[in-house]
C-alpha cells in the first residue's frame, strides 16, 4: 500500500458519526416526502376515460397522421372519380401523346369539374 491509501483507511475510521438528533429529522423528512409521492402516484395513476377519438388517433399515430392519410383518401377518390381533363391532357402528354402544351389546360374551371363525360 502506498502512503495516500494509508490516509485513506485512516480517515475512514475516523470518520463522524451523525447526532442521533440529526438522524431523526433525517428520518421523519423521508417519511413525510416518501407518503407525499405515494399520494403523488395513486392520484396519477387513477385510469382516465379515453374517447374513441382518442383510440382511433392513437391506431393510426396521431391526429396529423390520420388527417393526412384521409386528404390523401378524398384527393385519390376526388381524380379518380371526376377525371378531369387537365389530368387526362397531363397524362398524354407525359405518355408520349401529340397534344402540345400551348392547348392544354391546367387550371380548369369549377364548372369543368361539375360535368359528366
Amino acid at each position: 500500500m502506498t502512503d495516500l491509501d494509508d490516509l485513506f483507511a485512516e480517515a475512514r475510521k475516523l470518520g463522524p458519526e451523525p447526532s442521533s438528533a440529526l438522524m431523526a429529522r433525517v428520518m421523519q423528512d423521508a417519511l413525510t416526502v416518501q407518503n407525499q409521492a405515494v399520494t403523488a402516484t395513486v392520484l396519477a395513476v387513477s385510469p382516465a376515460r379515453i374517447g374513441l377519438l382518442d383510440r382511433l388517433f392513437g391506431l393510426f399515430g396521431g391526429a396529423g397522421t390520420l388527417a393526412g392519410g384521409m386528404m390523401a383518401g378524398v384527393v385519390g377518390l376526388t381524380l379518380g372519380y371526376l377525371q378531369p381533363e387537365s389530368l387526362a391532357s397531363l397524362t398524354n402528354l407525359l405518355a408520349g401523346s401529340s397534344i402540345s402544351t400551348q392547348s392544354m389546360d391546367l387550371m380548369p374551371a369549377f364548372d369543368t369539374l361539375l360535368t359528366e363525360e
